[in-house]
């Protein structure tokens, strides 16, 4: 069983302060002495959570649509301004007041308490036990001390503390009622299908539905049989709702003639209930704590309400999360924090408004977790067919009248309120995850994430800048800083998305990520400045360069309308795993940094740089012409190379087959020494540099796999004295950071051959970033970004299908690469720009990469 922590606030007021108790279990037994503490008096957390209150019938009050009565006790003059940002303010001084007052209290005991006995444990199960309506109202799961130790830790209220009555069997039986609400029904024949996969095996359940045209119509009367005739373990109520005016009763609203209480005409027959086995009741409905209170009073174990009104969509959303995940063996607790984190997603987007902190979970701490038994191994064929549980045409039904309605709205409402944001996933980021780990380390960055993630985006603008005023050469939070800007001054900011090997190569990502940060920078700057356009937001995702994790990061960005474009992926497998899913998605993918052929066609898919065989094709002519000028004499080459990249795999091949075309050229051949360099080969730079020696080779030519490009640079780094005039070569992969950090001395003199761009922008790009060293990925993920930006201006909407559009005609831009202009294949057309402009020849001086300056002959190497 898990631990179970409760903190039991005595009798007292906001003006007197409280007491507080922890009590810390396992398997019911104490395991720690009781610590004590005292919350402090404090009338601001008070006001906050009535201002809040009062904020939120005021956003109710302007939502009609909604069908919800805003009480007299509730009406009020609410600020000027829009009701939503209002809202959106009082939720987080609610939020700032309830951490400000927990701080500030004597809690030091009990905090050390939990650390102490709690540590790493995965199953925490922690209760707030007190009387007092208002502490009961507080979002308690928003204090940051749990987060910090427990980050989805589910904060139940207690009640009453009775003996564990019966557990759950399967299958389980749930009474379903609905209420006074208007559920359509139009698209009952794609739901059910939809609805039977999700759901799972419908053994695991019998469902019986009372509703105005059920089998079993509503009333009073039937209601009370249900309940006292027939063993139910999960009641659910979808309808309407109201907690009296002193909060310790609330009624079900059944009909406009009819509303019933928990303790009163109710109580007798939810009493039976429970005594045959009742262990959740899920009042899916507004205003619902006084009726939680009183089921709690009753003995109902479990029970889940909603503080305040809620729309119907949303209500039915939670439900649409909760349930599978609890069919399929979640516990109670966990199912709810899946289900309100994606409420948590849409915080305050048009109807659900403040949703995350509504639900509440009522629970009696000496019952153990619930969580839906596996059914019986070896279950016979007769037995199902026997069985008086076995779901059938009232299973169907129960499904088309809860939860229909849930995937018309992903049908009708496709990029609305409740769309699949692709940010809510692990390794992937709009500002709300650090993906970079020396970021994580950032106590200033870490604060940003969280007002980020709470929707605080003035206050993550702050965070953000203060750390870029410190750290200005950090494109991830630069991106972060800017979509906090574009949140908070826009109402709908344009969204492309990026994927990016951030997790295992970081210092190739950011070369990337610096490009696309510094034109959303630019961009961001001038909408400031003119409103006729839009802010920009960047999605970040980390893909590691995997083909798996490329094809998951390109179909959520595919199922996330909100997103346009996408900028990636860096490596060619990952671009050619995700090729496929982006054409079908009908999404632009604009690659800046693949060299593949593969990842072209479509209209969908571009890539900014040509093949990388170009690039063999010019470094071989280099050395050509050092031979000629008997600047080398007897060339003999080794070449070596990286078996997992595709791309430098035929770079080594073409530049080997141009050499072998070229007078007095050597190259040292398979049969006598094959330098694969892949880590399974085992192959050390002793091993190479005895080859050297024993071959005399004097030109050793080296193209990398890009996620291991530090491996590959200490093959020059561990040259020999006697070497080092030994001509170095590499493939365009190696202008990186990585290679100058890691290779230092050893790469001196190193000659490459990478995608042309204005060097004349290099001073520009290095004063942005303050960073001396830049390299062809960041101009080449510029470009890529203004191409998708201009393509957008040209459009009539800024949309996918209109982006497409403006790239299939004629389309081409002036930028920091040359002129960037596509043929019908999406393969950049490198044509547009003169013979000098096509590539560049690099050479390592200084620890700088500097183009190279006309060669005399120095005499033989």
């Amino acid at each position: 069983m898990s631990r179970v922590v409760i903190l039991k606030i005595g009798d007292g007021s906001f003006e007197t302060g409280f007491s507080v108790t922890l009590e810390i279990r396992d398997n019911h037994l104490l395991i720690a002495p009781f610590a004590e503490g005292k919350l402090v008096p404090n009338l601001d957390i008070a006001d906050a959570l009535q201002n809040y209150r009062r904020a939120y019938y005021h956003w109710v009050k302007s939502q009609p649509s909604l069908g919800i009565t805003v009480p007299h006790s509730m009406i009020t003059h609410a600020a000027v301004g829009d009701p939503r940002d209002n809202l959106r303010q009082a939720t987080q001084t609610l939020k700032d007041s309830l951490n400000e007052w927990l701080n500030s209290s004597y809690l030091s005991s009990i905090q050390n308490r939990i650390l102490f006995h709690i540590g790493n444990q995965s199953e925490v199960r922690f209760f707030i036990q007190t009387t007092h309506f208002d502490l009961q109202q507080i979002p308690w799961e928003c204090w940051n001390f749990l987060h910090e130790w427990c980050p989805d830790v589910e904060i139940a209220l207690t009640i009453q503390r009775n003996p564990p009555i019966i557990n759950l069997t399967s299958p389980i039986k749930v009474l379903v009622i609905l209420g006074n609400i208007d559920i359509e029904n139009e698209h009952n024949s794609l739901c059910l299908s939809s609805l039977q996969t999700a759901l799972g095996n419908p053994d695991k359940v019998y469902i019986q539905i009372l509703s105005p045209s059920s089998e079993v119509p509503l009333s009073t009367k039937n209601i009370h049989n249900e309940l006292i005739k027939n063993p139910w373990d999960i009641v659910v109520y979808l309808g309407h709702s109201q907690t009296s005016s002193d909060g310790y009763d609330g009624v079900f609203i059944i009909d406009n003639d009819t509303a019933l209480s928990p303790a009163h005409n109710l109580r007798n027959s939810l009493g039976i209930a429970v005594k045959k086995g009742l262990k959740l009741v899920i009042c899916n409905s507004c205003d619902g704590l006084g009726i939680g209170r009183q089921l709690a009073n009753i003995g109902v174990p479990h029970i889940i309400v909603m503080k305040e009104p809620i729309a119907v969509r949303v209500a039915l959303r939670f439900l649409e999360v909760f349930l599978p995940n609890f069919l399929e063996h979640k516990s109670l607790q966990e199912s709810l924090t899946i289900a309100r984190q994606e409420l948590r997603l849409h915080e305050f987007e048009v109807d659900a408004a403040s949703s995350s902190l509504l639900p509440r979970l009522i629970e009696n701490p000496e019952e153990p977790p619930l969580i839906l038994p596996l059914p019986p191994e070896n279950k016979g064929k007769n037995h199902e067919q026997s069985s008086p549980l076995r779901l059938s045409s009232r299973w169907k039904q129960a499904l088309l009248f809860i939860l229909s309605i849930l995937v018309t709205l992903s049908v009708l409402y496709w990029g609305g309120v409740f769309s699949d944001d692709a940010s809510k996933y692990p390794e992937i980021s709009l500002g709300e995850e650090i993906l970079l780990k020396t970021n994580r380390q950032d106590n200033i960055i870490e604060r940003g994430r969280q007002a980020f993630k709470n929707q605080d985006y003035k206050q993550a603008i702050q965070l953000f800048k203060q750390s870029l005023d410190r750290l200005p050469n950090n494109p991830e939070i630069r991106i972060y800083y800017n979509n906090a800007r574009a949140a908070y001054q826009d109402r709908n900011p344009l969204k492309i998305a990026t994927s990016v090997p951030i997790g295992n190569n970081p210092e190739i990502a950011q070369e990337i990520l610096r490009g696309i940060a510094l034109f959303q920078q630019e961009l961001n700057d001038e909408q400031a400045k003119n409103p006729d356009f839009h802010f920009l937001q960047v999605v970040v995702a980390n893909d590691n360069n995997s083909g798996v994790d490329a094809k998951d990061r390109a179909e959520k960005f595919v199922k996330d309308p909100s997103i346009i474009a996408v900028v990636g992926h860096n490596a060619s497998a990952a671009s050619e795993a995700a090729k496929d899913i982006y054409v079908q998605g009908k999404i632009v993918a604009l690659s800046p940094t693949s060299f593949s052929t593969k990842i072209s066609g479509n209209g969908y898919i571009y890539k900014m740089v040509p093949e990388m065989e170009t690039f063999a094709t010019t470094l071989s002519e280099y050395i050509r012409e050092q031979t000629d000028k008997l600047i080398i004499q007897n060339p003999t080459n080794l070449i070596c190379y990286d078996n997992r990249s595709g791309d430098n795999y035929n770079f080594a091949k073409k530049y080997k087959n141009i050499l072998l075309g070229q007078q007095f050229q050597k190259v040292i051949k398979d049969a006598d020494f094959d330098c694969n360099i892949e880590q399974e080969m085992n192959l050390d730079e002793q091993e190479i540099y005895q080859k050297i020696a024993q071959y005399q080779v004097n030109i050793l030519m080296v193209a990398p796999y890009v996620n291991d490009l530090k491996r590959a640079v200490s093959i020059f780094k561990q040259r020999p004295a006697q070497q080092l005039n030994l001509v170095l070569l590499g493939s365009p992969t190696f202008q990186s950071y990585l290679t100058l950090a890691e290779g230092k001395q050893g790469v001196e003199n190193l000659v490459i051959t990478v995608p042309w761009y204005d060097l004349k922008k290099d001073n520009y790009i290095q004063s942005f970033w303050q960073n001396k060293i830049n390299v062809w990925r960041t101009p080449m993920a510029y470009d890529a970004t203004k191409v998708i930006l201009t393509a957008l201006q040209q459009g009539q909407k800024f949309d996918r299908e209109s982006l497409y559009k403006a790239l299939r005609n004629d389309f081409s831009i002036e930028g920091m690469t040359g002129t960037v202009r596509f043929d019908e294949n999406g393969v950049r057309n490198m044509n547009n720009n003169p013979d000098d402009d096509r590539y560049l020849i690099l050479q390592v001086k200084n620890g700088q990469f500097v183009p190279l300056a006309p060669i005399k002959s120095a005499g033989p190497v």
